[in-house]
């Protein structure tokens, strides 16, 4: 049973004002202030005993065993949660909890500082473009600008003498971002917030989310022009950080703001994250699914597909991989600087394959 130290702190100052007459008294103060789950109340209540009353300790549980679980066991709903197992780049287990308190993000490490470079000159030149729709002057655009013409006319005596033309410009794409800073991607969360900062950073209209229990919108504290305090301010701002994981809520909450989906429409929307939800399946595909048709390409990365052999384990993802256009690794910055230089041709190909970058660099 896992205690922050919110809970810690609030058992504490409960413990000073009500001074509790009694044993039961005590262990009723303790059960209010730290157990933030009902199904961890018996957890509590034996360990309690055992400390205090001289009774047998629990058992402890052991969280592979009760968190993996396979798709031949038919004791199971078909909603309950199932956990990757595989790959060095995620945890083992995730839960709903929401984690309290401040996590400090570290800075760039100097061998980091050219990568980050590269990814952001890289993404910079791979976003796929948009055309836009009000046309601007152009030397040599496809279509003659009358307006401009006949202005210039007044001033030679009705007669056109120069001829002005006008098109379409292409600008490219914006890029939104959503972070797993869930417990599951503790290792990984400030090497990716790193990665994102330099995104938003880069010529590339970019947004940022975070998400682990809660969304939370990070693009301003990641602009900043000093990394040390935009990754100061990010932990002041991310509140659920290393906590646990619902995914499908989030994108939930994401989808249901008209302004956040105004910022996905026709964007490339790259989720990072291991996929291990815990909440109901069913309501991260309906999301993925929903992302996937507002934007213009739908990339998920995930730590665990550093392994050339990765494929989606859990229901959740395997029930999202229909949607995504990219799925491949987030173990490092050169992982992303491969996707980045993926995108114009995943582009040019048809949607919801689920492709791996490599796979692509053979097609082109």
């Amino acid at each position: 049973m896992a205690v922050d130290a919110a809970a810690s702190a609030d058992f504490l100052t409960a413990l000073v004002h009500v001074r509790p007459e009694n044993l039961k008294g005590f262990q009723r103060l303790a059960r209010l202030t730290l157990v933030r789950r009902p199904e961890d109340f018996g957890v509590f209540d034996a360990v309690f005993a055992a400390h205090f009353l001289g009774a047998t300790p629990p058992a402890p549980r052991n969280a592979t065993d009760e968190e993996e679980i396979s798709d031949s066991d038919q004791s199971l709903g078909s909603d309950a949660p199932m956990l990757a197992t595989d790959g060095a780049g995620g945890g083992r287990s995730t839960s709903l909890d929401e984690g309290r308190g401040r996590r400090a993000f570290g800075g760039a490490q100097p061998s980091e500082t050219q990568q980050l470079l590269d990814f952001s000159r890289t993404l910079s030149e791979t976003v796929p473009p948009v055309t836009l729709r009000r046309r601007r002057p152009a030397t040599r655009g496809d279509r003659l600008d009358l307006r401009r013409i006949l202005a210039n006319a007044r001033k030679t005596g009705g007669e056109a003498v120069r001829l002005f033309r006008s098109a379409r410009p292409k600008q490219p794409r914006r890029l939104l971002v959503l972070v797993d800073v869930s417990g599951s991607l503790k290792e990984h969360s400030p090497r990716l917030l790193r990665i994102v900062r330099a995104a938003v950073r880069s010529s590339v209209r970019t947004e940022a989310f975070t998400f682990a229990t809660r969304l939370t919108r990070v693009t301003k504290a990641l602009a900043r022009h000093d990394g040390e305090a935009a990754l100061s301010a990010l932990a002041g701002l991310v509140g659920d950080a290393d906590g646990g994981t619902r995914i499908g809520a989030s994108l939930t909450t994401l989808l249901a703001d008209p302004r956040h989906q105004a910022l996905m429409r026709g964007a490339v929307v790259v989720v990072v994250s291991d996929g291990l939800e815990r909440g109901d399946p069913e309501e991260m595909r309906h999301g993925v699914e929903r992302l996937s048709r507002l934007a213009f390409r739908l990339v998920w990365l995930t730590p665990l597909a550093a392994s050339p052999d990765y494929r989606p384990q859990t229901r959740a993802m395997r029930a999202a991989a229909p949607h995504l256009d990219l799925l491949d690794d987030a173990s490092s910055i050169q992982a992303f600087t491969r996707a980045a230089a993926a995108l114009p041709a995943l582009a040019r190909g048809p949607r919801g394959r689920a492709l791996r970058a490599s796979s692509l660099e053979r097609h082109s």
